[in-house]
């Protein structure tokens, strides 16, 4: 049975917007000092509010909720036309509706208020609420900025942006919000801080359930404005994305708490596949195609357990390609993303010869903003991914193929729901608690 919801979503362009700073519509508790309250963190804060699993035992049915937002009465001439439709309507059915990005704005209205006369600079919202990338269920991530004169561009030579010193800057900023959320009654006794040298501190908004998590940096993520300009270019990213993650998510293949693949580094991957890819779909309703040939490439063509992916420029790599590009350059002249994939691919190397298999093998993706970094990091689940890549081309071939034979232009069934496989029983209640 299909669920759906009555609203329409909002538009990319407001999906990606946020709150400015303003007069809180609640009002925050006076923040005690650290000195005088000390903060108890409460127990882990789950990771996982949905369960996406078929399990007919518990009556978790498969559904297909996205039906309800195409259009029902056309007959589409050939598969991959119903598929791209398909395609498109689960984005629409995904993306935060009207009433549930009026939810996020007040908490950020809510938080930036809340914390105006505690921290330095005003946080700002970065991620996928950011980027356009959200979901109903998406986490809402801000980053709250540290200044770093030191390591000004205008410096040759630039000191580490986490050395102990920054670190400390960082801790007692993150213990201050802390402090501060745990004495607002939409915040307390749900709120965590992890991590040591990269430390998130994460709370959970009472009335929303919504995950709020923040991270200290310099400012904005260059990955922000790299996304956005990729989605500007390649408008099929996002709902090639949406598809994509909800077949890892239904097997418990998605985010870094899994060791798997993370938001951003998914949709750099497709990014770079699209790139590599240019003028080769220029269909306008060719979302279909695209999906089965990013399956195809990351589940079967490529081995990404000793293959790496760069993003700028768009490329494969492996210790045998970098060693003969490395060849036509002198040491001096040698290009810097060449220098990163020499780095990157000798950190896979080392760690074979450690006999550390899943450093080894986990997926390497070159960060396009920083060549050295290597963003797929969080990820050791490689050969699970390519698996369900791999399987799930194969199931959408099988019914695109069989929706050819039967040469049946009217037919209803769900070409999607053959490699979502999924219940949308919990994301339904997430959306209704959200608004």
């Amino acid at each position: 049975m299909a669920l759906k919801v009555p609203v329409k979503p909002v538009s990319p362009e407001a999906t990606a917007q946020f709150v400015s700073s303003g007069p809180s519509t609640r009002t925050a508790r006076k923040t005690r000092t650290l000195e005088k309250d000390p903060v108890i963190t409460s127990q882990t804060i789950p990771c996982d509010r949905i369960r996406w699993n078929v399990n007919a035992e518990q009556g978790r049915w498969e559904q297909f909720p996205w039906m309800d937002y195409w259009d029902a009465a056309r007959e589409w001439p050939g598969g991959f036309m119903q598929l791209d439709a398909e395609i498109r309507a689960l984005e629409e059915y995904l993306l935060p509706t009207p009433p549930e990005q009026d939810r996020v704005n007040h908490i950020v209205t809510q938080v930036t208020s809340m914390l105006r006369d505690v921290i330095p600079h005003t946080p700002q919202v970065i991620g996928s609420r950011r980027t356009g990338f959200a979901m109903s269920h998406s986490d809402l991530d801000f980053i709250l900025p540290v200044p770093d004169p030191a390591r000004s561009i205008d410096r040759a030579r630039r000191p580490s942006p986490t050395r102990p010193q920054i670190l400390s800057l960082h801790s007692d900023l993150l213990s201050r919000v802390e402090c501060t959320l745990q004495n607002c009654s939409s915040f307390s006794g749900r709120i965590e801080l992890s991590g040591k040298c990269n430390s998130i501190l994460t709370a959970v908004h009472h009335e929303t359930g919504m995950r709020v998590q923040f991270h200290c940096g310099e400012g904005l993520p260059s990955s922000v404005e790299y996304i956005c300009d990729s989605h500007a270019e390649y408008p099929a990213i996002r709902p090639l994305y949406m598809v994509i993650r909800l077949i890892l998510e239904s097997q418990d293949l998605f985010g870094s708490h899994k060791s798997s693949i993370e938001p951003d580094t998914l949709v750099m991957l497709l990014v770079a596949f699209l790139r590599m890819n240019h003028g080769r779909f220029r269909e306008p309703r060719s979302l279909g195609k695209q999906l089965l040939a990013v399956l195809n490439v990351y589940g079967s063509e490529v081995d990404l357990r000793s293959t790496c992916v760069s993003v700028d420029p768009p490329s494969f790599f492996d210790a045998g390609t970098v060693k003969d590009a490395i060849k036509r350059y002198d040491a001096e002249e040698m290009p810097a993303h060449l220098r990163g994939q020499r780095a990157l691919v000798n950190r896979k190397k080392t760690a074979a010869i450690k006999r550390n298999i899943p450093a080894a093998s986990r997926l390497c993706l070159q960060d396009p903003a920083n060549y050295m970094n290597d963003l797929g990091r969080t990820c050791s689940r490689t050969c699970e991914i390519q698996d369900a890549f791999a399987r799930a081309y194969d199931r959408l071939s099988i019914c695109l193929g069989a929706r050819e034979r039967r040469n049946h232009g009217g037919l209803k069934n769900s070409l999607l729901a053959s490699v979502l496989r999924a219940n949308f029983d919990d994301f339904s209640k997430v959306r209704a608690q959200i608004t």
